[in-house]
């Protein structure tokens, strides 16, 4: 029986530039995920106010006359329902603050600054966007010349991931995308076992078991999910996370990673160290982030 095709969800799409080409990435990519949903697109450029007024005033002047210019000169913007919006305050306030007052669906927002030999991303306008935001957040790194065909979804059988996946589906960039969904599993007593001298067969009758019992839970953990007419397979591996996350991106080459942030009420959104910053850090795909909502 074929899967019953749901339509998207998505009606408002927020982008934000500051002219460079990482942003830019980031205004195409999310007119083409507007243009394919019939969404309307605000491109958002925040002006930082702490400086004279006179000075922030010839700003946002330069801003609206250039996201104007944009709109119209740009062929991938064209009869696309979009508008431009300037704001004031420091960078990520401002674009979480524009996002969440027009109630968008989803902001785009370009890749943090990598740097030779490092990636820096904590403190950067992205880290602190999808800290701070409350809808999800999209960081476009790859060019936005085609739709994303393929994905990769790790989830670690919570609702924070449970909901990622139905959200990513109820935003129509799961349609017609093929699916991976990544479970990773720790099997950290066999390194415990074979230090302690058990036979070399009992672990690896612990090992396969442990396996066993992860794609059950994996199985169970999707049976009550809706994902519709949604492509996917199911991937069992162990290891720990976000290491073996990366290695299984590194291997398939989606363009697009879909992963779920733990929430909590206030600033802290995403503890440091979390799975969820490290694949950010070190992933070079498109990388859709879902928070939780705030209990």
């Amino acid at each position: 029986m074929p899967r019953q095709t749901t339509k998207s969800a998505l009606k408002l799409v927020v982008a934000a530039t500051d002219f460079s080409a990482r942003s830019d990435r980031a205004v195409r990519r999310a007119a083409l995920i507007a243009r394919k949903a019939g969404a309307r697109l605000v491109i958002v450029h925040v002006v930082d106010d702490d400086q004279p007024e006179r000075i922030v005033a010839a700003e946002c002047d330069l801003a609206e006359t250039a996201l104007a210019d944009a709109i119209r000169e740009h062929a991938y913007l064209t009869d696309l329902n979009c508008s431009p919006l300037v704001v004031r305050g420091t960078p990520f306030d401002g674009i979480v603050r524009a996002a969440q007052q027009m109630a968008a669906d989803l902001c785009v927002i370009g890749s943090h600054r990598r740097a030779f030999l490092r990636d820096i991303f904590v403190g950067t306008t992205a880290e602190r966007v999808i800290r701070n935001s409350s809808i999800p957040v999209l960081m476009a790194n790859i060019d936005a010349a085609l739709p994303h065909t393929s994905c990769l979804a790790p989830v670690e059988l919570s609702a924070c991931s449970a909901r990622a996946l139905t959200v990513a589906r109820s935003l129509g960039l799961l349609p017609r995308t093929r699916v991976a969904i990544l479970h990773v599993y720790d099997a950290a007593a066999a390194g415990m076992l074979s230090y302690a001298g058990v036979h070399k067969g009992k672990v690896d009758d612990y090992l396969a078991q442990s396996r066993v019992e992860a794609v059950r839970d994996l199985v169970r953990f999707l049976e009550p999910l809706d994902l519709g007419e949604v492509d996917y397979t199911t991937l069992v591996r162990e290891g720990i996370a976000p290491s073996t996350i990366v290695d299984v991106a590194t291997e398939m080459r989606p363009d697009l990673v879909v992963i779920g942030t733990h929430g909590r009420q206030g600033a802290i959104r995403m503890l440091l160290g979390s799975v969820t910053e490290e694949v950010l850090r070190r992933l070079r795909q498109d990388i859709l982030v879902v928070p939780v909502r705030d209990a």
